[in-house]
């Protein structure tokens, strides 16, 4: 949407963010607002210019939680009693329910990212092991640098989409706002921080059993290590270190192997209609590069090899031998990059 109407335009941003006020700071004629919206997920991605200079007045933050990245130009807040500023490659992030006022120069653009409320304030219970019992309040400030580069370029692809990209599936989506909403609560101050860094007691060895088993029989689904605590009744804090403690790994690294034994095993009974990328997609791989990594250190061979060898299969009269060197699929689940081979046993 690209509009002169600033009438038009505080509607159009009224139906994405929250009720507001503009007060054009310029020339009201200098106004040229352009508004796009993006739903790759479950979290819009909002890109917003005024071509002015412009004073809004949001009220209360309603259920609004927005990181607002600076593209171009810079940009001035006030939440409640606390004030920052924003400038090129910067992002702020904005808590709900607090009085908010901004500032864009003629220059803003912003890129942004709605947060879905209910989502992020469910994971930060699960975390925590218990409701919240107050408001979520991220510290007003811009990201620091090391957090500002993964939100970028966990974000890229989602910005600028391949021409003819297939869209993501469900375990993508669902993967992907878990990864975006925890790298949020683990990474930017806010005021459970000390809480959810404090891993607490180490759970008994059953329940990481029970935890694998359950990952196991619903690799296929669109599950996440959230459901996964939520299914056992614990807190993610403490799944996660029941899985340092007693396999030396994460629970989400456990989640990716059973989900590549999956894409493995359909990959070798494929038939010469299926790739690489949709099968991929399909088990919530949404970075294809990390994926073929992932995939080759587990495997010993490229996902594409193991389509080819499996196209070849369902056309021969015999079985073809497996190609020398592959490495044993279940002895490899446990030795993807970063992970140690060897378990503590339970």
């Amino acid at each position: 949407m690209r509009t002169r109407d600033l009438d038009a335009i505080i509607d159009a941003v009224t139906s994405v963010y929250c009720p507001h006020t503009i007060q054009v700071t310029g020339p009201a004629r200098n106004i040229d607002a352009f508004l796009e919206v993006a739903h790759p997920t479950s979290q819009p991605l909002v890109e917003l210019s005024y071509s002015a200079a412009v004073k809004i007045d949001a009220g209360n933050f309603s259920r609004l939680f927005l990181m607002m990245h600076c593209a171009r130009g810079s940009a001035s807040t006030k939440q409640e009693n606390r004030a920052a500023e924003w400038y090129h490659g910067q992002t702020m992030p904005f808590s709900a329910g607090l009085d908010t006022r901004l500032w864009f120069d003629r220059a803003f653009v912003q890129r942004s990212v709605r947060l879905d409320p209910d989502k992020l304030e469910s994971l930060c219970a699960r975390w925590l092991g218990h409701p919240l019992k107050e408001p979520l309040r991220f510290a007003l400030r811009p990201f620091s640098d090391d957090l500002e580069q993964t939100w970028r370029r966990t974000l890229s692809f989602l910005w600028s989409p391949d021409e003819g990209a297939l869209p993501l599936a469900p375990a993508a989506k669902v993967a992907l706002d878990e990864f975006l909403l925890t790298l949020l609560l683990h990474q930017h101050p806010h005021n459970y921080s000390e809480e959810i860094s404090d891993e607490g007691s180490v759970p008994v060895p059953g329940l990481v059993r029970r935890a694998e088993r359950f990952m196991v029989d619903s690799a296929e689904t669109a599950i996440t290590v959230s459901d996964v605590a939520a299914h056992l009744g614990v807190s993610l804090r403490s799944l996660q270190a029941g899985f340092r403690h007693w396999r030396e790994t994460t629970p989400n690294a456990f989640l990716r192997r059973a989900r590549l034994r999956l894409v493995r095993d359909e990959l070798a009974r494929s038939g010469a209609d299926a790739n690489v990328t949709t099968i991929a997609l399909r088990y919530g791989f949404s970075h294809l590069g990390r994926f073929s990594a992932y995939y080759q250190a587990a495997f010993g061979e490229t996902p594409s090899a193991t389509l080819r060898r499996g196209r070849t299969i369902s056309t021969a009269p015999a079985r073809a031998p497996s190609p020398p060197g592959l490495v044993d699929a279940g002895s490899a689940l446990a030795r993807l990059p970063g992970q140690i081979a060897e378990s503590k046993p339970l």
